[in-house]
């Protein structure tokens, strides 16, 4: 992948690993990722390209086309809400911390099932769907009402919401189940499209371990156990880091040229999805 002649690069992998050497936090990811937001979201499509052809399955296909349909409701959705937080003087930055908070409510709900011994099947893990989407429209209902945003704005927004989810959860199970180990590549792809809207798919999404997880501060461990509830898999700590590193970001954006779909990398990325499978 193309890395700025600018700089040798020796030094971008030498800032590299003193950055992981200094034990990144779940913020540093976040950032990271929406500096270089577009080169993100064209290398995750092509690997998503990548592995439908090799393994001939339009699941991995179908994840950025779910995504899309989730990232364009919550688009209409915040639209929609924009004129009831201005008249109260609410910033997103501010509605956010507050969504993050209800959350984080329904993460100490879930903490009190049972952990399963093993990863949830199919239905175990709709059923789990279910409740964490139910839980998640009573909670927007009365924080919609606290800033006059009309319950119906809420109740279409989450009735378009709900069965992508639904169906991105499904999608993603059903590839886990067949190759756990491309588990960590799905949940980093997800978390790249989710980036336009990461205001509120952040939060909600993170309720299902889309985020980074690892030995990292506050929100790295709750994706952690998140991750092993629902997929019964664990991302190996780091790892997103380096996924940065493959898709070209470097540890600084800006010293990362384009991401384009080129038979190189197209071919970088099926040698990638080969080394995973032969671990399995």
């Amino acid at each position: 992948m193309h890395i700025s002649r600018r700089l040798p690069l020796s030094v971008v992998t030498g800032v590299i690993k003193g950055f992981a050497e200094r034990k990144p936090t779940s913020t540093d990811f976040w950032e990271m990722a929406k500096e270089s937001d577009k080169k993100l979201q064209d290398y995750v499509h092509v690997l998503l390209e990548a592995a439908a052809a090799y393994f001939k399955s339009t699941k991995f296909t179908d994840i950025g086309s779910t995504m899309n349909h989730i990232v364009n409701a919550t688009a209409t959705f915040r639209d929609d809400i924009k004129g009831a937080l201005d008249a109260h003087n609410i910033t997103f930055d501010a509605f956010t911390k507050e969504l993050e908070g209800v959350f984080m409510a329904i993460v100490n709900d879930l903490k009190q099932i049972p952990h399963p011994d093993k990863a949830p099947g199919h239905a175990e893990r709709a059923d789990m769907v279910e409740r964490v989407l139910d839980n998640t429209a009573q909670a927007l209902v009365k924080l919609a009402m606290r800033y006059g945003i009309e319950e119906e704005i809420v109740t279409t927004y989450l009735s378009a919401l709900k069965p992508q989810v639904q169906a991105l959860i499904g999608i993603i199970g059903d590839i886990n189940e067949q190759h756990p180990q491309l588990f960590p590549d799905l949940v980093y792809t997800v978390a790249v499209l989710l980036i336009p809207e990461s205001w509120m798919l952040k939060p909600l999404l993170g309720l299902f371990g889309f985020g980074p997880a690892g030995p990292v501060e506050g929100a790295g461990s709750v994706a952690a156990w998140l991750q092993r509830r629902f997929w019964g898999a664990a991302v190996e700590a780091g790892s997103w880091f380096s996924w940065l590193q493959e898709a070209g970001m470097g540890v600084l954006p800006q010293w990362a040229g384009p991401v384009t779909k080129t038979p190189f990398l197209i071919g970088s990325i099926l040698t990638m999805l080969r080394s995973r499978l032969s671990r399995e």
